[in-house]
């Protein structure tokens, strides 16, 4: 997602006006979960310790180094409770965690959330016996050749056991703990259905933020698909957009399926379709910006730029009038 996390954090990019992560402490409140740890890096911690200071039982857990999946949790297991939940901080799966947690045996250590899906190529696929516990894993097996269509989830009900007779440090959930405990019988899984809300690309961003303000999920409801938070003296088309508070849209242009964050000037006559311009980015006139372009922050496009196939524009970049175009001048 760079380069709008050269400014922000991935899970603190906005969503319709929300940083992304807010969807899952949301869904995880719903369920009655009160306490939550986030584990970060060092990296853009100032932003991460702002977001914390400002919502009630967030606390941090600060990587020096990477810790991997299962380090970060091991490192806070002191303050976890015996039994406790982990997620993944990068994508919100919309389920109904209740129901999971109480599907979740108190006998078994851990227990994994599952997802069905159309082409296990891409996944790790998990396949479970007849009494729902994990009997193995197997990686990105050909979909006519997969034994079973269910993967990670990335959602785990586990007790301190799990991880307690594991040193601090770098520690893997999916190639060192859950391996463990399949081989000892201890490791249920249990599938859910939900929506995924994933940020992770440029065209998944584009794909959150468009279901979130066409109202399929219940986690954020903007007033309306076409959010204006901003100036828009242009026009918004397609089924969504949004236009940031600060955000200004001049006449004539055209704003459509896409994301202007606070501060960007889009210029007269300027087309943005499928695109995200960045915190106080400017965009010249006769401009185009399409095809899931992202523009960092802070950088000015000239008129009569147009910019396509995923390009990334650095933050506080410059172009030139006409420096970019597939349209060569007649």
């Amino acid at each position: 997602m760079w380069p709008l996390t050269a400014t922000v954090p991935k899970g603190l990019i906005p969503v319709a006006g929300v940083p992304f992560l807010d969807l899952q402490i949301r869904q995880l409140a719903a369920a009655g979960i009160d306490e939550i740890f986030l584990a970060v890096g060092r990296v853009q911690l100032e932003e991460w310790q702002q977001f914390a200071a400002d919502r009630d039982g967030v606390r941090l857990v600060v990587e020096d180094e990477p810790l991997d999946t299962a380090g970060p949790v091991r490192a806070a297991l002191k303050d976890l409770g015996e039994r406790f939940l982990v997620l993944n901080g990068d994508v919100v799966i919309e389920a109904d965690l209740k129901g999971y947690i109480a599907a979740a045996r108190h006998d078994v250590k851990a227990t994994l959330g599952l997802v069905e899906v159309e082409d296990t190529s891409a996944y790790g696929v998990v396949v479970l016996d007849e009494a729902g516990m994990v009997d193995r894993f197997i990686e990105k097996p050909s979909t006519d050749q997969a034994p079973a269509r269910t993967v990670n989830a990335g959602m785990y009900v586990m007790t301190r056991a799990v991880l307690a007779d594991y040193a601090e440090g770098s520690l893997s959930f999916e190639r060192v703990v859950f391996p463990s405990l399949a081989a000892d019988n201890s490791l249920q899984g249990v599938v859910i259905e939900g929506r995924w809300l994933d940020i992770g690309t440029p065209e998944l961003f584009l794909d959150c933020t468009g279901a979130v303000l066409g109202g399929a999920t219940e986690l954020h409801r903007p007033t309306s698909s076409h959010l204006i938070e901003g100036t828009c003296r242009g026009d918004t088309a397609g089924a969504w957009s949004w236009i940031a508070a600060g955000a200004t849209v001049e006449s004539g242009a055209v704003v459509e399926e896409s994301v202007i964050l606070p501060g960007a000037t889009v210029g007269a006559n300027s087309v943005i379709r499928r695109g995200v311009v960045g915190w106080d980015a400017t965009i010249g006139s006769d401009s185009v910006i399409t095809g899931a372009t992202m523009v960092g922050a802070g950088a000015s496009i000239g008129s009569n730029v147009e910019l396509d196939h995923g390009i990334r524009i650095a933050p506080g970049a410059r172009l030139d009038s006409g420096a970019v175009t597939f349209s060569p001048p007649s």
